[in-house]
């Protein structure tokens, strides 16, 4: 059973790791710190990440805001591993 956002063990640093994963923590190396844009969305992003509902994190970090409009790839992979990551912190 995934624990809830409330019960997670650290959830500033969760959120700026979900932040960082978002604005693309693979885009350039030594890249710690997320963007102004992704920062200000971690509050957001988290709670959309305690769900699990991969198509809309997706919107959210492509920007389309509608879970039913086609977002890209990489989001999308972002969405998956961004619910992986807050799965594992909360085991």
């Amino acid at each position: 059973m995934t624990a809830t956002v409330a019960e997670a063990r650290s959830l500033p640093e969760l959120e700026q790791r979900l932040s960082l994963v978002a604005c693309g923590e693979n885009t350039r190396l030594g890249k710690t710190r997320a963007c102004d844009s992704c920062h200000a969305r971690g509050h957001t992003l988290l709670r959309i990440t305690s769900t699990g509902a991969a198509d809309a994190l997706a919107a959210t970090i492509c920007g389309t805001g509608d879970c039913r409009a086609k977002t890209c790839d990489p989001c999308k992979q972002k969405a998956v591993r961004m619910i992986r990551i807050y799965n594992e912190e909360t085991e």
